[in-house]
């Protein structure tokens, strides 16, 4: 067994030499050459937080930036297409993210608070169905027989439909709200109720559940589009440097 790791090692250790070789000489001569070095992806909030003074950080714990760039990435023409993909591989549906990225953006929410409210609401599900004792929900965002009497149920179930509206009611309970959590208690138990401070225990969970999916969501999108697009637009900037020598 031994003799047939050695060469192994050795070729490992053989091209790993090779490697530092290069770098080495790449790093000690890119500034006789003119290439230009391109710095590596850095995460949003690194940026931001990295510079902070001691004095600062209880302000930045309150008033910290979120690392959201669903919105700038969606409308940006370069990125608009990869950012569609995501979500569609998230919803499993194109017609439903593209929806969503939409309405979101259109009425000023957050369209990483709009997917996971839905998630939670119906999985993406637009033909999701819900029995209460008095009402019926429906569709993507569940919406409720009693609060949208006018609607027929073909139009609970289109698509487009049940997301502006429910959007559009999402965006109504953060004007009430003030804030994420807020308006999350009052789109499942109704503004009359928290006004009242009568928050039930289940919707606390139903909050907690939405605000983690949130944020896993944003980091998800990070990893997957913002920091691949940023290696991507890096290695084609040294490539065009390499190829301008």
């Amino acid at each position: 067994m031994e003799s047939r790791h050695e060469p192994s090692v050795s070729v490992s250790f053989l091209i790993l030499s090779v490697l530092v070789l290069i770098l080495t000489t790449i790093g000690s001569a890119a500034p006789e050459s003119g290439i230009r070095i391109v710095n590596a992806y850095v995460p949003y909030q690194f940026k931001t937080m990295s510079d902070l003074n001691e004095s600062d950080f209880k302000t930045a714990m309150r008033n910290g930036p979120r690392s959201d760039h669903v919105v700038a990435y969606y409308q940006n023409p370069d990125t608009r297409i990869m950012t569609l993909a995501f979500f569609e591989k998230l919803t499993g549906d194109y017609d439903i993210a593209a929806a969503i990225l939409d309405e979101s953006i259109d009425k000023g929410v957050s369209p990483a608070l709009a997917f996971a409210l839905a998630y939670e609401e119906s999985g993406y599900d637009p033909k999701a169905f819900n029995r209460n004792p008095a009402s019926v929900d429906r569709g993507i965002f569940q919406l409720n027989s009693s609060s949208f009497p006018s609607l027929s149920i073909a139009e609970f179930y289109d698509v487009r439909k049940n997301v502006r509206l429910g959007v559009s009611h999402l965006a109504f309970c953060l004007k009430q709200g003030g804030n994420d959590v807020a308006a999350l208690a009052v789109y499942n138990a109704g503004l009359g109720r928290v006004s009242k401070g009568g928050t039930p225990r289940r919707t606390l969970d139903y909050i907690y559940r939405i605000t983690g999916n949130r944020d896993r969501l944003e980091a998800l999108f990070e990893a997957q589009v913002v920091a691949r697009h940023s290696d991507s637009t890096t290695l084609a900037a040294a490539r065009e440097s390499v190829s301008g020598l």
